[in-house]
């Protein structure tokens, strides 16, 4: 595997020479001048803030000049020579911004935004763009420079997450867990739309690691999304149907001049159009799209077992101001995906491990409309009206490679199609409307949200199905059977229902000094679950000077049951799982360069889904549990230009399962995971970064493995009898991450490359195993270096 890695790579850079080269007869030439516009607005009431003063500052040149904004917060700064320049925004009587990396492109206008707090008390310079204080103590806040060049994010803006608090990501992988939670329950927003389809090959079906893996690629393209808001735990009213973190994703709003771009790799394309929509005067369009075909560069790499995976994403995002007051917003999504596995693959799978035959097929739309007015001096109304749709079906059968002499060809092996195929259709329509006004208490917000879901869910098994992996209570006829059988009777089911849900919520932040406290209530009606639950939220936050900052958080929060663990069985009748969350911490700021922020948490879990039986599909509220923990992190520039990050997380997450056996870790639960961040930006053209994460092994089981189980005159096959779940634990790993990025205009085209190394030690993990039930042993996925090499062309006119 080395080898084919090495050839990769050695290929890459062969394709990215050939394709400079091109370009070389604009090598000496002068770059062209690009510009930014710069609009600075009221955190709190989105307006714009005039007479603010504005300082860029040419990083390789250190020559600045000072602006101010006009009377729409805006100012257009033009004549900037391509490269990097650091941002001063300040204004009386709120916290200045200091953004140390603002990238300008030849030819192009680029926007830049920026949110002020108004600050009566003396306040350190805040780094960039902050999340909002409000929403939760600890909460992060990625911009679009800092989700494009993440070391480990190659061509994806979930990957770019990585090393947040409390945050845990193994790597080469868009999906993440928090806090011992599982990938599916975290909360994620586009645009504050609800939208839980963006990952890419979220499997239904097929060995354990790939259903509860959460996902493998977003559906964002790298340059997408603009900014990223992350918070582990305690937000506000606001937000609610699942508790392990929210993640709201901002998609880019276009740039005040027109530029396409193009994206190659060895997997597809990307390609895309920003800038003026002509709409109105300063509409904008954004419009991204992509195919990447992973069949044609698995066979590239000579990854010939893996299957077919394919996909494509349409982004098209406009914001057309109406007048000074109001402003409409459409977003479009369009997702598609299918994943083949045939005999061939098979073929392919070293000692035939992997026998599966599996096809899947997913689309997924959202378009979405925003209406935001503001009202009088300080209030601002939002009315978001969403429609959404998912069609998936996923099958899986099997193929028998050992039925036939050894070296016989794929296409006489004897193969049983469509054992299993599961559908799941989905129609989403929903309205969400929020109001927020500064009063003399400080900030009054309020919200609806009305959704209209209905579900078309159906599973059908062809025939009984042995399985060769189950656990020591799952339902056997005959007590010494050393595997279970799935039968139709038991494993058939359907869920049409139509359902709907509505919540609503008020909050009120009283601002007193250097004292917020936020206090919010949350009620929920959750159509599914037939159930309606209140939540209160509160949150203090504490600044006695420039120095520290405490903060503390409380609430209750409820997470939906999913709509697959409803479906599987008519008997499942779920409530919302209950989540009693509190935290305390601080935030010390040594100078303007560095900050440490330190949060422990405990989080009480009842009424947990839990599964009772894989040969009937049965769940349960029965399952209680606490998760308690400390995230900590330093972020800090070592000197211009030089910036570094260092996380740690302990976590300590364990359920009951009310099955006799008492506490045992969660499914994803790691008790150590621990970040160090390295990025150095070298000149206007060249950027290098690395990170170093170790990471604990997940919880391990007690298992039986059983010999010749069918008996004589049957094929030899080996069963895995789980004794005891997660009672173990694997070893922890190591991982290094390395990443080069290099930019250049030639002419009008202004290229940008990077060579992004998950993994570059190429370290083991053992925490995704499978079970080969031919062999009986448990077969360990090799670990590799995995290069991720990005080649954009960008034209702006």
């Amino acid at each position: 595997m080395s080898n084919i890695s090495r050839q990769l790579r050695q290929a890459w850079w062969v394709t990215l020479l050939a394709l400079l080269a091109g370009f070389s007869h604009f090598a000496h030439a002068a770059e062209a001048p690009g510009a930014l516009t710069i609009l600075v607005r009221d955190q709190v009431t989105d307006r714009p803030l005039s007479t603010t003063q504005i300082t860029i500052t040419e990083r390789e040149t250190n020559a600045t000049q000072s602006v101010e904004t006009d009377a729409q917060g805006r100012i257009v700064v033009e004549q900037l020579d391509p490269g990097l320049y650091s941002v001063n925004v300040v204004k009386d009587g709120f916290a200045s911004t200091y953004e140390p990396s603002v990238r300008v492109i030849t030819r192009k206008n680029i926007q830049v935004e920026f949110e002020l707090r108004a600050q009566m008390v003396q306040e350190v310079v805040v780094q960039g763009r902050q999340a909002d204080t409000f929403a939760s103590a600890s909460s992060s806040y990625l911009n679009r420079e800092a989700l494009r060049s993440a070391v480990g994010g190659g061509a994806d803006p979930l990957l770019s997450l990585d090393g947040l608090p409390g945050l845990a990501s193994t790597g080469e992988f868009a999906n993440f867990s928090v806090r011992g939670r599982g990938p599916r329950d975290n909360l994620l927003f586009v645009d504050d739309f609800p939208f839980d389809k963006a990952v890419h090959f979220d499997a239904t079906l097929g060995e354990e690691e790939d259903i509860g893996g959460g996902g493998r690629f977003s559906i964002f393209a790298p340059n997408v999304i603009s900014g990223a808001e992350f918070s582990p735990g305690g937000w506000g009213a606001a937000y609610g149907g699942r508790a392990a973190s929210l993640l709201k994703l901002e998609v880019a709003d276009g740039n005040p001049s027109p530029s396409a771009s193009l994206r190659l790799d060895l997997a597809g394309y990307e390609a895309g159009y920003d800038g003026p929509a002509g709409i109105t005067e300063d509409s904008t369009l954004l419009v991204s799209a992509r195919r990447l075909d992973f069949g044609s560069f698995f066979e590239t790499i000579e990854e010939l077992d893996i299957g077919e995976p394919v996909l494509r994403d349409v982004i098209v995002k406009s914001v057309i101001p109406v007048n000074q007051d109001n402003t409409f917003e459409v977003l479009l999504m369009d997702t598609h995906e299918d994943y083949t596995r045939g005999v061939t693959h098979v073929f392919a799978s070293p000692n035939f491990e992997d026998a599966a035959l599996q096809d899947s097929e997913q689309d997924s739309d959202l378009y979405g409309f925003t209406w935001q007015s503001l009202i009088g001096e300080n209030a601002v109304w939002t009315n978001k009206v969403y429609y959404r749709t998912s069609d998936k079906i996923s099958s899986e059968g099997e193929a028998f490679p050992d039925l036939v002499p050894e070296g016989s060809p794929a296409s006489s092996f004897p193969i049983r199609e469509n054992i299993i195929t599961i559908a799941e259709d989905e129609i989403e329509i929903g309205l969400r409307s929020d109001f927020e006004t500064v009063n003399h208490w400080g900030v009054f917000s309020a919200g609806i949200r009305a959704t209209q879901i209905e579900l078309d869910y159906n599973t059908v098994l062809d025939g009984e199905w042995t399985r060769f992996v189950y656990d020591q209570d799952d339902f056997r006829p005959d007590p010494d059977q050393r595997f279970i059988v799935l039968t139709p009777a038991n494993i058939n089911a359907s869920l049409n229902q139509k359902e709907t849900s509505y919540a609503g919520y008020i909050d009120q932040v009283f601002e007193r000094g250097d004292v917020d406290i936020r206090t919010g209530l949350r009620f929920e009606r959750d159509g599914f679950a037939d159930e309606s639950v209140v939540s209160p939220r509160f949150s203090i936050n504490w600044r006695p000077g420039n120095k520290v900052r405490y903060f503390a958080t409380a609430g209750l929060f409820h997470q939906s049951p999913r709509f697959l663990e409803l479906a599987a069985n008519s008997a499942n009748d779920l409530k919302t799982e209950e989540i009693t969350h509190g935290s305390v911490g601080f935030e010390y700021f040594p100078n303007n360069n560095w900050s440490v922020l330190t949060e422990a948490y405990y989080q009480n879990l009842d009424n947990l889904v839990v599964d009772l039986d894989r040969a009937s599909g049965t769940f349960a509220n029965r399952g209680t549990g606490t998760s308690y923990g400390v995230d900590i992190v330093v972020n800090g520039t070592i000197r211009e230009g030089i910036y570094t990050t260092a996380t740690y997380s302990y976590n300590d997450a364990v359920i009951d399962r009310k099955d006799g056996r008492g506490d045992v870790p969660t499914e994803f639960s790691r008790e150590h995971v621990a970040t160090l961040g390295l990025t150095w930006e070298i000149s206007d053209r060249w950027k290098v970064a690395g990170r170093y994460k170790y990471l604990s092994g997940r919880p391990s089981d007690n298992f039986i493995i059983h010999s010749d189980v069918l008996g004589d005159g049957q094929p030899l096959r080996y069963s895995k009898e789980i004794t005891e779940r997660n009672v173990g634990r694997y070893s922890g790993y190591s991982l290094l991450n390395a990443r080069v990025d290099y930019r250049r205009a030639f002419g009008p085209i202004d290229v940008t490359a990077f060579l992004d190394v998950i993994n570059l030690t190429a370290a083991s993990s053992s925490d995704d195993t499978e079970f080969d039930y031919r062999r009986g042993v448990q077969v360990e996925d090799e670990s590799e270096a995995e290069p991720l090499i990005g080649f954009r062309l960008d034209y702006a006119w």
